[in-house]
């Protein structure tokens, strides 16, 4: 809208123009004025036109950018997930990751709810429980019973190799490194795992627009990814959570 009543505006103080040339300009002179008149009118028109279009242009090329590399991210916490559920921590590097979603598997188990008698309990107050199951104490328990195993590339990447390129982010040309790091965290007296995986937002933007670039890497914003990196998890608390607002993926 700001547009077009600029454009508007323009051309209307240009026709102003025109009117008083027509009005005040010997006759010869008017032509090669009026020419110049309104090729510096359709100029200026196109300079507000750029001046509209390039940040529209800019956040089009960033979110198609950013949703790349969120999927990337989410895709890296899958797999750090399921390497965690089997192993008990993070991987700490991504050939490490590869490796286990290629040749890992995940147990199939199965849950069921059972109370037994509590002989520690029952041998303490000198009880016992009779044929019929009745007197002394009882405890609820589950047993868990493995039934089989499921491949991890099935279970997490059916269909699709994408876990083959998390240590990278790939937009047509442009190709930004994953940042990925791991530790422990201590927490009520137990050592806890994280990690941290980041993308540098001036790398992925290299080729845009320098100015809203640098504009980009200091927004604040709520709807905006805040700071010059993409970031998943934390290497200080325990969280999974991402940096980025949902319109460009889950992030919790």
């Amino acid at each position: 809208m700001l547009l077009i009543l600029s454009v508007i505006l323009t051309c209307l103080v240009a026709l102003g123009l025109v009117k008083l040339i027509d009005k005040f300009l010997p006759g010869g002179a008017r032509p090669i004025v009026s020419i110049l008149l309104w090729a510096a009118t359709f100029f200026l028109a196109y300079l507000i036109y750029e001046s509209v279009m390039k940040p529209i242009r800019f956040d089009e090329a960033k979110n198609d950018r950013y949703k790349v590399a969120v999927q990337t991210l989410m895709d890296l916490k899958k797999a750090q997930l399921g390497y965690k559920k089997v192993n008990g921590d993070y991987a700490d590097s991504f050939d490490k990751l590869v490796t286990f979603i290629d040749n890992g598997t995940f147990d199939i188990i199965t849950r069921r709810d059972t109370t037994i008698i509590d002989r520690k309990k029952n041998k303490a107050f000198n009880l016992t429980v009779n044929e019929k199951g009745e007197g002394g104490f009882f405890k609820d328990t589950v047993i868990i019973n493995k039934i089989g195993t499921v491949s991890v590339k099935d279970s997490l990447f059916r269909g699709t190799d994408r876990y083959r390129n998390l240590s990278s982010v790939k937009y047509k040309d442009i190709e930004v490194p994953v940042e990925m790091k791991t530790s422990f965290v201590i927490r009520n007296e137990t050592k806890l795992p994280v990690f941290e995986a980041t993308i540098d937002k001036n790398a992925l933007l290299a080729d845009l627009d320098q100015d809203l670039l640098a504009q980009e890497s200091k927004v604040e914003d709520i709807n905006e990814i805040n700071g010059d990196k993409i970031t998943l998890g934390s290497l200080v608390d325990v969280t999974l959570s991402g940096n980025w607002p949902k319109r460009y993926g889950n992030n919790d």
